[in-house]
């Protein structure tokens, strides 16, 4: 299991970057990418297992495929 401090950071990465405007794609990204790297590191210290760092990668696909939905939504309205 992934320890209390690498936990709150991950999930404070994640809400920093769920809560980010639209217009800041690269803030968007340097968040996820910050998330992802907790998660690698943790799977390779052998802090979590597979299955759990296949979840947390989920957790962060599920955010990122949000975000896209909504530039998409935000763009269509632009351009009607």
């Amino acid at each position: 299991m992934i320890n209390r401090t690498a936990s709150s950071a991950f999930d404070g990465h994640i809400e920093t970057a769920s809560n980010m405007a639209l217009e800041h794609s690269l803030g968007f990204e340097h968040e996820l990418g910050w998330a992802a790297g907790l998660v690698s590191y943790a799977l390779y210290a052998g802090d979590i297992t597979h299955s759990e760092s296949t979840l947390m990668h989920q957790r962060i696909q599920a955010v990122r495929s949000r975000r896209v939905a909504l530039l998409c939504r935000s763009s269509r309205r632009e351009v009607s």
